[in-house]
């Protein structure tokens, strides 16, 4: 029989399946549209319903109208709506439930709050107006009593909707200072009081995925700094007004703004450019604020002076104040010369190497600093046009000098630098790739910074890079003790002498990879040095990996440390090489040191 006890089962499951299906996913929406509409006192009303809202409380009313998909004041003040106060107060009312009525018929309103009522809301949605007035908080002071329509019942409602309909005018007014997008801005002009004017023009981007380029029109034709104005103009989008002066300002003199600072923004194409202008007059020391208006509104506010002082206003402001222009995946070589000596740095097949006085591999990471350190060098403040000699500025006979080749550039470009009569501060010019460039001052620190050895620049690796996955034994000889260990999984070592047992797969793991990417920090010596004094005649430890293939991956004899330091070499190799002890860490001497 158990065939048909089977079979029971089976319809049952079947039939709970079939009950879950249609009570959970086919009436399981429904059923939670009915649970959210239960109790509430408009059904059905969404948010976007609403067009035209009226807030009054005492003898102020806010008036508030829709717009297509924005929201505008329409008194007390006329000018755009912030949108997240009125949807805080929408979504109260919407959604509003009614907790429980209190009173059918009160004979005193008063005794609730709502003779005169706290607030008043009158809005309208789907094309008939609603009411609701709220009156005192009940004695929890959870709920406020309200009156709904023109029903005399008292009843509880949230007092979320109260918080909601109480805020400052203020708080509903927009204050965004100028509404734009950066990417629409074709020009920018900033006029000061007296009366100067610096004009920055788009110029687009001169390869598809290239960065934004912006010259300076007026009052000469420059070049401009791209990260100044889009800085500017991230500014100017996200600025929000801080405060609103009161109605019916005295005058503009009384706050700078009869003679202000004009910021002015054209958006869009030359046929149908429109313009934006944003007025600045006095700040507010103790406020920390600046008195602004825009051009055309009457409405004045105040912003952060922070924001005030983060506005160009001069031709050396916005210029662009890169010393040495170049595109750094079309550098080929690089000519540096320093008190240091002078080296060649060349690319071959996408790796720097050092290609004169000597041929030897470079250290990536220090070629790409270099490179970066040029690149970013920035102007502080010009000195000349170029129209005087260059041996006034000792650049004649620079200290440092840097030649950029670019793939496919006619000649190459040099970077010139010389000490400066002013503390912690350097000449600088560029030579080559165009017309006479001028001379700049830049910080002092670069002299030091591109002052590169051969030494400094060679790759100070050990070894080959190698996947640690590949080592399968890695042996530690210090002394008269050698330990040995051996791959048994992924993550998993076993010691197998001078013992046997469970290594610490991380401890190993450690080891490979220190070696792996151990650096020197000194040659020593290169050839023809005695290893007694530096602790290498025997060494003190000798690390040895082995790969899959029983041949030697990587091998580090270690000596004496002192100041550091620690002395080491490669076995069968003469040179001599000093390390910063403190990347060899604490090394196992015993068993216990790696065993689990």
């Amino acid at each position: 029989m158990r065939w048909k006890t089977t079979a029971v089962l089976a319809v049952i499951l079947i039939a709970l399946g079939a009950f879950f299906y249609v009570y959970e996913v086919r009436q399981g929406p429904a059923r939670e549209k009915s649970t959210a509409e239960k109790d509430r006192l408009w059904k059905g009303l969404e948010t976007k319903d609403v067009d035209e809202l009226t807030i009054a409380r005492g003898s102020e009313s806010i008036h508030l109208k829709k717009s297509g998909d924005a929201w505008a004041l329409a008194s007390p003040v006329q000018g755009r709506a912030e949108s997240r106060p009125i949807e805080d107060l929408l979504t109260s009312l919407t959604t509003l439930r009614v907790e429980r009525e209190i009173e059918p018929n009160p004979a005193k309103p008063a005794d609730f709050g709502l003779e005169p009522p706290a607030a008043e809301i009158v809005f309208t949605a789907k094309g008939e107006k609603r009411r609701i007035r709220l009156g005192g908080k009940n004695p929890t002071g959870l709920w406020v009593y309200a009156q709904a329509g023109d029903k005399p019942a008292v009843v509880l409602v949230p007092d979320s909707l109260l918080r909601d309909a109480q805020k400052p005018v203020a708080d509903f007014r927009d204050r965004t200072v100028l509404a734009f997008e950066p990417k629409d801005v074709k020009k920018l002009e900033v006029q000061t009081p007296g009366g100067q004017t610096v004009a920055v023009v788009h110029k687009g981007k001169p390869e598809p995925l290239g960065p934004e380029q912006w010259d300076i029109a007026e009052p000469v034709a420059l070049h401009a700094d791209r990260e100044q104005v889009s800085n500017l103009l991230e500014k100017l989008k996200t600025a929000k007004i801080k405060d609103f002066v009161p109605e019916a300002p005295k005058g503009p003199a009384e706050y700078g703004l009869d003679r202000p600072l004009r910021l002015t923004l054209w958006l869009g194409e030359e046929k149908e450019r429109v313009a934006k202008t944003l007025r600045l007059g006095k700040t507010v020391p103790d406020k920390k604020t600046v008195y602004a208006q825009r051009e055309g509104d009457g409405t004045i506010f105040t912003l952060e002076e922070e924001f005030f002082r983060a506005i160009p206003t001069s031709v050396t402001a916005f210029r662009d104040k890169t010393v040495l222009a170049f595109e750094r995946q079309k550098v080929e070589k690089v000519e540096l010369e320093s008190p240091k000596g002078k080296l060649t740095l060349a690319l071959e097949d996408g790796l720097w190497r050092i290609a004169a006085p000597v041929q030897l591999k470079a250290d990536q990471t220090t070629a790409v600093e270099v490179m970066s350190r040029v690149q970013e060098l920035r102007a502080k403040e010009f000195v000349d046009e170029g129209g005087k000699p260059l041996a006034r500025f000792g650049l004649d006979r620079p200290q440092i000098r840097v030649v950029v080749w670019e793939k496919e550039a006619k000649e190459p470009k040099a970077l010139l630098l010389a000490p400066a009569r002013e503390k912690d501060l350097a000449y600088a010019t560029v030579s080559g790739g165009g017309p006479s460039a001028p001379i700049v001052l830049v910080e002092g620190k670069v002299l030091q910074d591109l002052a590169r050895s051969v030494q400094d620049l060679r790759d100070h690796s050990f070894f080959a890079a190698f996947d640690a996955r590949d080592v399968t034994r890695v042996q530690i000889q210090r002394g008269a003790e050698t330990l040995v260990l051996e791959r048994t999984g992924e993550e998993e070592w076993q010691l197998v002498a001078p013992r046997k047992g469970k290594a610490a797969g991380g401890r190993v793991s450690d080891l490979i990879w220190m070696l792996r990417n151990l650096k020197w920090r000194d040659l020593v010596a290169e050839q023809g040095w005695d290893p007694t004094p530096y602790g290498l005649q025997p060494p003190a430890t000798t690390l040895t990996l082995t790969g899959k293939d029983g041949k030697t991956v990587a091998a580090l004899a270690i000596g004496k440390r002192e100041k550091g330091n620690a002395y080491v070499r490669v076995p069968d190799q003469p040179a001599l090489y000093a390390i910063d002890a403190n990347n060899l860490g604490e090394l196992p001497s015993t068993p216990e040191d790696l065993l689990l």
